[in-house]
């Protein structure tokens, strides 16, 4: 029985594809158990995200699993799917298995080391726990995924440093700052790029924000987004003496801020304010920087921060290469000893049956044994029974690969211990 996985990612789908096989939490929670009765499917689990569309199943054989995957896939897109096709992929066992591990770690990622990917697989889990569709073996594979990604982040620097100009300029803020809890913001621009800086100002504590933006109304929706306030484009300069923070990304073609306009508001500010323009062309004067309590950064600044963090998180890709490969190792083994577990069952069985037999023989020639005597017998004959039976057990179920290659001779001798090491 194989554990597989198909679907399709940015790195092969474009995303006007992706979009249309983007599964919601919401319909995952309604339909999991649905797609799993539908498609015939041992268990099933469903990793979506806005870069990714993964399907993991664990079914009766390789042919059920491609049909399982191509029908849930299938019953998203409105057509049917080929996992055949270019745009999508079929992996299974060992291969399904260091997909997985890769993606928690994040080496699979658009971006290298990013942290977002972990609570989207936990969140595949909890989904699949919550459905009833994640039985022993998908509930090991992603409780080992998490595991993963959470040694990456923990032993290699895979996640450390900023490697997007917004959350470059985010960490060069706490340098200057340090917690930044209860700080106070000011927005220039409500395109993308101000809001995703926005946005993780706020994540690290920042609780005032203000926005200003030519079209108003504009400002008012980013404003309302993160519970701020909208303030008119030609006022912002007045509130600059209460700010700790402004970041200027607009589309004006020359400088909006320098010495003439807010020159003196500076001077005359007693703590440091942090500017951040990330407009091109830029908004802010460099001449801004030579104001005593004036930290200011521009592109070029945060694309070298950038770049830094970029090759060091690259450097740190064998390191997390080789947890992967561990963690990979360590549940191929546990998964292929679930093959030997009904062969098991039958050994233990046959030989209880032959104790049973051949003490109820004994028992049946020695009558004037008294009812403990007879209890001590059965007892002894199963511990007997069981302490044979042992070291095969454990051993096949520990690493049943390690039998491969072996002669006959050489697996007797490993499986009941008669080899030098045991």
């Amino acid at each position: 029985m194989p554990v597989a996985l198909g679907g399709l990612n940015h790195k092969i789908a474009p995303v006007q594809l992706r979009e249309k096989l983007a599964f919601s939490a919401a319909e995952l929670e309604g339909r999991l158990r649905k797609m799993q009765a539908e498609n015939a499917l041992e268990e099933v689990a469903v990793l979506s995200t806005c870069n990714r569309t993964e399907v993991y199943v664990y079914s009766q054989e390789e042919e059920q699993a491609v049909k399982g995957i191509e029908g849930v896939l299938g019953g998203k897109y409105g057509k049917e799917v080929s996992l055949g096709s270019g745009h999508f992929y079929f992996l299974q066992d060992l291969q399904a298995v260091s997909h997985l591990f890769r993606v928690a770690s994040s080496l699979d990622s658009m971006v290298l080391g990013e942290s977002q990917i972990l609570g989207q697989v936990r969140e595949a889990y909890r989904l699949a726990q919550d459905s009833r569709t994640a039985g022993r073996v998908l509930s090991r594979l992603f409780q080992q995924a998490v595991k993963v990604g959470k040694r990456a982040r923990a032993e290699t620097a895979i996640g450390v440093g900023a490697v997007s100009v917004s959350s470059a300029a985010v960490d060069l803020a706490r340098k200057i700052f340090g917690d930044l809890s209860g700080r106070q913001a000011i927005i220039l621009g409500a395109g993308e790029t101000s809001e995703l800086t926005l946005s993780l100002l706020v994540n690290q504590g920042v609780d005032t924000v203000l926005v200003a933006n030519r079209t108003y109304s504009k400002a008012v929706q980013l404003a309302v987004a993160y519970h701020g306030s909208a303030v008119g484009y030609d006022e912002f300069p007045k509130f600059l003496s209460q700010v700790d923070i402004l970041i200027s990304s607009t589309g004006a073609p020359g400088f909006i801020l320098g010495p003439q306009r807010v020159g003196r508001t500076l001077q005359d500010r007693a703590r440091p304010i942090f500017m951040i323009d990330l407009a091109m062309p830029r908004d802010i004067d460099p001449a801004l920087a030579d104001y005593e309590n004036c930290f200011l950064y521009n592109l070029d600044d945060l694309e070298d921060v950038v770049r830094q963090n970029a090759t060091e998180r690259t450097s740190q890709v064998g390191l997390v290469e080789e947890i992967v490969a561990s963690e990979t190792a360590d549940f191929m083994r546990w998964y292929e000893s679930l093959a030997v577990v009904p062969l098991l069952r039958s050994l233990h069985e046959n030989a209880e049956r032959i104790r049973s037999a051949e003490v109820d023989k004994a028992l049946n020639k020695l009558g004037h044994l008294s009812p403990e005597d007879r209890e001590r017998v059965e007892r002894l004959t199963s511990q007997i029974v069981k302490k044979v039976l042992h070291s095969p057990t454990s051993r096949l179920r520990k690493d049943p690969r390690k039998l491969a290659g072996m002669g006959p001779s050489e697996m007797l001798r490993f499986l009941f211990g008669l080899d030098k090491g045991g």
